[in-house]
């Protein structure tokens, strides 16, 4: 997952980092030579003058260098020390749950002899008993998920042990070196933290921030500069997680890139062969980060949000992501405003007409359950009682009120909400403009701003389409692709390979200006010198 923190080993690559303590603090070759790796964690734990940053070999390794930055800025998003660690335990404990409630509900319940206890002449035989398990042994396809299950919760629970002690040092490197508490923490803004970082590393703020969202630049710019050419809603978190792996796994040798037709083809047969459990995978995610709203009724499929394309459209170079998700939240009120502008007369009274045949019928239903609450149990239509009718017709209401205008949505300017809207989102394209009351730029703008369950659909589907994208659509870009990377690649000694697009060069778009724009904006209250 994006958030996940990953915590780097210093006993890695011993030789290489105690070459450097002879150069960095005029050690003899004698005590460096003495200094075991245990030694070495602790002479660079207690000394003053460097910070931990030394301890991953920055100056030798850029990689280790770059993990390192977007570990202390996952541990800042996250919220600390205390906040990681109950999220990874909540995390495998939700996962595990997930699974074997599947399991139960799927393999261990006997469906057949359940709704056989629906039956008004089978009440009698049902008793207390509530739920049957299933005898039968698990078919093959059964015992196959069971395994991966099991092997994927293994894996995570590895995954948090092996994390742990880095966790540790993450902690560390904030309260001994940056004197930063994590209760302080909750409260602190980034700039501020990142000037610390700054000065403790003797490293600037735009390397810092090169550093930490390198790989974010690198995918806007494919998307803004329209180097993958597949259709918008095709672009999923599924797509985009193997994008990054395949092209920005080794960006420091991104020169040496070859055979990326090899692993885009095969990449595409691994999501292929593990696309039922990938599917499985989307629905409990779902089910578990979704649950407690459902249940509580705030969560509704009628609600819109971007999608991922728009989002990557959306995003400035060297913008960090609290500061992203922030400016988004504020645009989706006059994102659904402009929605509004443009009701429909026919299905607003399709919608009240539908609304008053399904009111009538649970007004009914009412009327039966205050006379006597065993008419809806018992009453059969169609063989299904009277409350299963109740709750498709109560669907149906809710549904319908949806399609109708409620008082407060007034009709204004289109253009006005619009302006609103990329005063956020920062996107509003030339056709547009004194356009926005047109069907044209509201379709345009649906395509981006798309109902919750139809993104749902479309990571489900996704499944399918990624397979079909790596194997026979991305190896006919990948020279394209390939060298627009090269191209668009800039070597830096502090922080290593980096998008052109993020050093803020050679001015020639409204992205770059926009981007240079908000990065003083979010840095104003330390960064004021800089010449951008």
């Amino acid at each position: 997952m994006d958030n996940e923190l990953i915590f780097l080993d210093y006993n890695q690559d011993w030789d290489e980092n105690n070459s450097l303590l002879q150069n960095r603090y005029d050690l003899s070759d004698e005590i460096r030579e003495e200094l075991n790796k245990d030694e070495f964690a602790e002479f660079y734990k207690n000394n003053n003058k460097k910070c931990y940053m030394n301890i991953f070999g920055k100056k030798q390794n850029n990689i280790k260098a770059d993990l390192f930055y977007c570990n202390l800025y996952e541990y800042y998003y996250r919220g600390g020390f205390l906040s990681i660690i109950l999220s990874y335990i909540l995390e495998i404990f939700s996962l595990i749950f997930g699974i074997y409630f599947m399991i139960f509900i799927f393999i261990l319940l006997d469906w057949n002899k359940i709704l056989q206890c629906g039956k008004e002449n089978d009440i009698q035989d049902c008793g207390e008993i509530y739920i049957y398990i299933n005898p039968k042994y698990p078919n093959f396809f059964c015992f196959l998920f069971l395994v991966f299950a099991g092997l994927f919760t293994f894996y995570k629970i590895s995954l948090f042990l092996s994390n742990y002690k880095y966790i540790l040092i993450t902690r560390d490197f904030f309260e001994n070196k940056l004197k930063i508490s994590s209760s302080e923490l909750q409260t602190m803004k980034w700039y501020n933290i990142i000037k610390k970082i700054s000065s403790c590393n003797n490293i600037s703020i735009e390397d810092i921030t090169n550093i930490i969202l390198k790989k974010e630049n690198y995918i806007i710019s494919l998307i803004n500069e329209n180097i993958i050419n597949i259709s918008p809603s095709l672009y999923t978190k599924q797509l985009e997680l193997n994008l990054k792996y395949i092209l920005f796994n080794d960006i420091e040798n991104i020169n040496k890139i070859k055979n990326i037709n090899t692993k885009f083809i095969l990449f595409g047969i691994l999501n292929l062969f593990f696309s039922v459990f990938i599917f499985i995978y989307h629905i409990l995610y779902f089910f578990i980060s979704n649950v407690d709203q459902i249940a509580s009724n705030k969560y509704t499929f009628g609600e819109r949000t971007y999608t991922l394309f728009a989002k990557r459209k959306f995003r400035n170079y060297n913008e960090y992501k609290h500061y992203f998700k922030k400016r988004l939240n504020k645009s989706l009120s006059y994102s659904n405003e402009y929605i509004k502008q443009f009701p429909s007369p026919l299905l607003e009274i399709l919608g009240k007409f539908i609304g008053l045949v399904s009111g009538t019928f649970i007004g009914l239903f009412l009327i039966f359950s205050l006379l006597d609450e065993s008419i809806i149990l018992y009453v059969r239509f169609l063989d299904r009682s009277l409350i299963f009718y109740m709750g498709i017709f109560g669907a149906i209401s809710a549904a319908s009120r949806g399609l109708i205008k409620s008082p407060g949505d007034s009709i204004y300017n289109p253009e006005d909400i619009m302006k609103k809207v990329s005063k956020y989102t920062y996107y509003m394209p030339f056709d547009w403009n004194n356009k926005c009351n047109t069907y044209y730029v509201r379709n345009e703008f649906l395509k981006m701003f798309k109902y919750k369950i139809f993104l749902f659909l479309n990571d489900l589907l996704s499944v399918i389409t990624t397979p079909i994208i790596l194997i026979f659509v991305l190896p006919k870009q990948s020279e394209k692709i390939i060298n627009f990377l090269i191209n668009n690649t800039v070597y830096k000694k502090e922080s290593g390979n980096n998008c052109v697009f993020s050093q803020f060069k050679n001015i020639n778009n409204k992205k770059m200006e926009l981007s240079i724009s908000m990065f003083n904006e979010n840095n104003s209250e330390f960064f004021d010198e800089t010449n951008y």
